[in-house]
């Protein structure tokens, strides 16, 4: 018996030990970051070498060809701008609308507020696949198909919820104590919106913002469905010029690959720790 606790001990010990969370943290970040890895490799090798068999991992000839035409000879610099006007008008549109959403709904409730609340929500467990056809048939009869501005509209549809419902969370949890200290010295409501709300709780603002930039850069469906031309594409429609029925030119592709990654990594990067506050705050209450 006392063999078998040594035991239990021991493995205990090992589980518990800073070495083994970091092996095993490694060892999932290796996973995780080898698509990624290999795509960047895969950019900088010759046509050639990505048919040889058995496969390389690392170039054994450094090859910048597929970059050159993917910058120069294809139209994805223009998706790539399309890609971010989209973004970046979903984003403004989003945070703006659901900042005031979120704090109307927390602080000044009403009768039926509960029930709009939670309609909300319900938009979002609509799967957005069944909503492809009805949405389709809604902006060809407005002439809206092949235009940014629906796949703005439509991603706005898809985040807008979701950024409320953070934010909603958010102002729930803002001192009331501050509101009044504000009222008493004499500050309007828009006043105190403005100068007291919004500084404190721009981590949750900023996670939401964050959180739509990256839904928008890498939807998919949505834009497939509604972009047929060049001058509405996105990249990551735009990509699949390097995919034929035949032939699919993969240094091409995973060039573009590294440029549809590179906005959304430098993003995350910078703005990492915003995220994390704003998407675990309020999970510790004092």
């Amino acid at each position: 018996m006392s063999a078998t606790k040594r035991v239990s001990g021991t493995f205990n010990r090992i589980l518990e030990s800073y070495l083994t969370i970091y092996i095993g943290l490694g060892v999932i970040f290796a996973v995780l970051l080898s698509p990624l890895v290999l795509m960047l490799f895969t950019a900088f090798k010759t046509p050639a070498e990505t048919e040889m068999w058995p496969p390389t991992i690392v170039p054994l000839d450094v090859d910048f060809e597929a970059f050159a035409d993917v910058i120069f000879n294809s139209k994805i610099p223009i998706a790539i701008l399309n890609s971010l006007v989209i973004s970046l008008s979903t984003v403004a549109i989003v945070v703006v609308a659901a900042t005031f959403t979120a704090y109307g709904l927390s602080r000044y409730k009403y009768r039926g507020s509960r029930v709009l609340t939670y309609s909300l929500l319900a938009t979002r467990i609509i799967p957005p696949i069944s909503l492809t056809i009805p949405f389709f048939a809604i902006f060809a009869w407005l002439g809206l198909i092949n235009q940014k501005l629906t796949l703005i509209i439509l991603n706005v549809y898809l985040n807008y919820p979701i950024v409320t419902w953070l934010l909603i969370d958010a102002f729930n949890r803002f001192p009331n104590q501050l509101l009044d200290s504000a009222r008493i010295d004499g500050a309007t409501r828009n006043q105190t919106f403005f100068y007291v709300v919004l500084p404190l709780t721009v981590t949750a603002i900023a996670a939401g913002a964050i959180i739509t930039f990256l839904f928008t850069w890498n939807e998919f469906l949505y834009a497939l469905t509604f972009t047929q031309t060049e001058a509405a594409m996105p990249l990551t429609v735009g990509i699949f010029e390097f995919v034929g029925d035949e032939v699919v030119e993969w240094t091409r592709l995973c060039a573009v690959g590294v440029f549809a990654s590179l906005p959304s990594i430098i993003f995350f990067i910078f703005a990492q720790r915003y995220v994390v506050q704003g998407l675990t705050a309020g999970a510790i209450k004092e």
